[in-house]
């Protein structure tokens, strides 16, 4: 359990006697660019019970000389987590004097000079106002400005410290020669008192039990203004094939493109199910949005004409747009006929920026206006990109949490009442966006996906996966698109597929290579989804692939089996080398294992803590499978597909042996320990193909077949 000792000016925290926050120490910037170092004056310790357990509240008062400036830490130590609220305030007598305030940055800062002995961390950053990237230390001085997840591992334990932006502010992390510094900023003036829950600080053995446990705690504690990702729905739409008209089109997107790649798509009978008419669509006045319309030399019908094209020639289903949460990237036109109608649903903020209202009230109104004419036009959802410019376009307006709080309640409201929610959030990893979307359950997880850099995978990849750790417990986190006939198209389509969310391509016109596409989807367009967010292997969390000549693993799973895809991201032009196993999976059932190497084909038997090792070449990837071995036929699926037990949507076994149905036909593989004898597809008998390197590895071919399989297999008991 977390405890605190209090021994004249040291606070330290503990677990299980542990030290491992030690030299706690308070401090507030106020708007006079003066900073007040506090002092310690009184603690108070209760212990309480509520709907989480019983917990031990430690407050620790702290003030300046003249007690003018006060602050107050209350730690809730329950048995594996803590929660942190910060209470501060300013004493102004005289009102009609001038006034002292917070700053809007780092109003007050928690300094904790030591952490435990002998630790390793990962750091989740902000290096962009809309993105964040991992870091590894083991220096807690180091650790980035906007530092928005910080875990730490200590012998076999870990610990995890996740900073809140709560109804006002927004708590960071930074590494200074004083120590790790917890920085609480309402990012607005005029504040002499701020109260906010500021963090939860978790304890496990588990690390990916860890940080999932944080943010359920976490946000049960934030008044419904987010929910963890196992609380959520995800959305049917983006379960299917998609394409996107960005990196195909970039700004000069327009129907007679669109609708020649959807031709070239039916013609080549890939199940492209969606496609996202993204940014360049619309009436603009330079950088602000005119008007609600498609512009008229691009979609010279319209949008409905194009969307009606695209659903009744060539078999799309859902068609969706593209918009920023500004409206466009610098807002709304101020003398445009659509901000004088919908005059009173806008915010004009200081700097002269025109934008949808971040009153949840006032701004649903613009929403709902826009949205009700997509709907019209046959729009099915909706990309929101720069979302973390809400920051920049009211600083010194509203406090963050409050303008983020306001504008995403506004527009889930609109897209839960038009699209279902459908909404893929992007330019949105601040953590004010992340912690204050109240349903929607995707978002995207790294920078964006460039076609043109030749070095460009090593990064994107380095950031999906271990943005994952932590934005994978909030949402299902969208990787980014790909081009199919690429430097990199292999290797893309692999960190698709474990990313356990949407899959989908941005190619132009002529250049799809449906070899790069089918390996990942049904001929109905249904994409084969892991089970949850990819996230790396725990023998990868504190190691930079990128520095060192390890692979980058990240695992997943998929009905019962583990998934793993290796990376060789390293900067230089060398191998790579590591070990795979059963144990890379947490919480995998099953004492022996078949270890499938998708790519290759081959196989190995291992037992739960058997390992083989891999080597990588520059630029190459793998993907495997760990399949639980079970009586006497083990199913390894379609291998036609990179996930390939996903087909499997029954099985039963039989006297003789096993019978099951598959999603669709393929080549179907199977290891067994006694010889097959007779395989039936549909009730005919086909034949069962041995396979002359793979001891006990039989196949079926049966990719003729249409529609569900039921397959059959007798073998000699």
């Amino acid at each position: 359990m977390f405890q605190f000792d209090k021994k004249q000016d040291e606070l330290d925290c503990l677990f299980h006697n542990q030290r491992i926050l030690a030299g706690i120490q308070v401090s507030v910037n106020l708007d006079s660019h003066s900073t007040l170092s506090l002092d310690f004056k009184t603690a108070e310790e209760n212990t309480v019970e509520d709907d989480l357990g019983t917990y031990k509240e430690y407050s620790y008062h702290y003030s300046d000389d003249l007690e003018t400036v006060t602050a107050a830490l209350t730690f809730r130590c329950y048995d594996s987590f803590m929660t942190t609220f910060v209470n501060a305030s300013i004493k102004n007598d005289e009102l009609f004097k001038k006034q002292a305030y917070f700053a809007p940055q780092q109003a007050i800062t928690i300094t904790i000079a030591n952490l435990m002995e002998e630790y390793q961390a990962m750091a989740n950053y902000q290096h962009k106002d809309w993105w964040t990237r991992p870091f590894f230390t083991n220096d807690i001085k180091e650790i980035p400005e906007r530092t928005q997840s910080l875990l730490l591992k200590n012998d076999n334990s870990y610990f995890h410290l996740l900073p809140v932006c709560d109804k006002e502010a927004r708590t960071d992390l930074v590494g200074t020669e004083k120590g790790l510094q917890i920085s609480v900023s309402p990012f607005h003036g005029g504040y002499d008192q701020i109260f906010t829950f500021a963090f939860i600080f978790g304890a496990s053995n588990n690390p990916f039990q860890l940080v999932n446990d944080n943010v359920k705690t976490a946000s049960s504690f934030c008044a419904q203004s987010v929910l963890p990702r196992e609380e959520k729905s995800y959305p049917e739409i983006l379960d299917y094939l998609g394409w996107c008209s960005w990196d195909a089109f970039y700004h000069a997107v327009n129907e007679e493109g669109i609708l020649t790649k959807a031709e070239e798509l039916q013609q080549k009978n890939l199940p492209v199910k969606w496609m996202m008419i993204d940014d360049g669509w619309s009436e603009l006045n330079g950088k602000k949005l005119q008007s609600f319309d498609a512009d008229q030399e691009k979609f010279p019908n319209g949008l409905s004409s194009t969307v009606s094209s695209l659903k009744q020639k060539f078999g799309v289903n859902w068609v969706g747009v593209w918009h920023t949460l500004a409206g466009y990237w610098e807002g709304i036109a101020p003398d445009s006929s659509l901000a004088k109608s919908l005059d009173k649903h806008l915010y004009q903020a200081k700097n002269g920026s025109l934008i949808p209202s971040p009153n949840a009230e006032e701004g649903f109104g613009f929403w709902h206006a826009w949205h009700s004419k997509l709907k019209k036009d046959g729009i099915d959802f909706v990309k929101v990109d720069s979302q973390s410019a809400i920051t920049n376009f009211v600083a010194h307006n509203q406090s963050v949490g409050e303008a983020a709080s306001g504008a995403h309640t506004a527009l889930e409201a609109s897209c839960s009442l038009h699209f279902n929610n459908t909404v893929i959030n992007c330019m949105g990893m601040a953590e004010e966006n992340i912690w204050h979307r109240p349903y929607s359950a995707v978002s995207r997880n790294s920078d964006d996906f460039v076609p043109q850099e030749m070095n460009g995978f090593k990064e994107h990849a380095l950031q999906n996966a271990y943005n994952s750790f932590y934005h994978g417990a909030f949402y299902w986190g969208d990787w980014d698109m790909y081009w199919t006939k690429n430097h990199d198209d292999q290797q893309n389509m692999i960190l698709r597929v474990i990313s356990g969310g949407p899959i989908y391509f941005s190619d132009a016109v002529d250049t799809t290579n449906p070899e790069m596409i089918w390996p990942l989807v049904y001929k109905d367009g249904r994409i084969i989804r892991c089970d949850q967010p990819g996230v790396p292997t725990e023998d990868c969390l504190f190691i930079d692939p990128f520095k060192r000549k390890v692979p980058l693993k990240i695992w997943n799973s998929s009905k019962g089996a583990g998934v793993v895809a290796a990376f060789n991201i390293f900067e230089g032009n060398e191998i790579v080398r590591g070990s795979i196993g059963p144990n890379d999976v947490p919480n995998l059932a099953g004492e022996e294992f078949i270890l499938f190497d998708v790519l290759t084909k081959r196989h190995w038997n291992l037992k739960k803590e058997e390992r083989i090792n891999i080597d990588l070449a520059e630029n190459e990837s793998s993907i495997y499978l760990l399949i639980p071995v079970t009586d006497s036929i083990t199913p390894i699926g379609l291998i036609n597909k990179f996930i390939c037990n996903h087909g499997i949507i029954n099985r039963w076994n039989t006297e003789s042996g096993l019978k099951l149905t598959l999603k669709e036909g393929g080549v179907f593989a199977f290891l067994s320990k006694g010889q097959p004898l007779k395989a039936t597809v549909n009730g005919e008998v086909v034949p069962i193909v041995t396979d002359s390197v793979n001891q006990h590895i039989y196949t079926i071919d049966c990719q003729a077949v249409d529609g569900e399989v039921l397959l059959e297999i007798e073998i000699a008991i």
